[in-house]
């Protein structure tokens, strides 16, 4: 597991980070400063899982 606190080719680190939502390999993040930015990871379970390491929130595990 990736603990880093900055993910390859991924210009944010993980305290930057507030929550996102993925589908079809990108993903949509909002940042901490209100700014929403979109990443399109070469290896999108290993992002999922940097992602997860940080308990950045995954809106979908949320939905009701």
């Amino acid at each position: 597991m990736n603990i880093n606190a900055v993910y390859p080719d991924f210009q944010h680190e993980a305290h930057e980070l507030n929550r996102y939502i993925e589908a079809s390999g990108i993903f949509s993040i909002l940042l901490k400063c209100g700014d929403i930015i979109h990443h399109r990871p070469m290896h999108v379970e290993d992002f999922r899982n940097w992602l997860s390491s940080h308990d950045i929130v995954d809106l979908r595990s949320n939905e009701d």
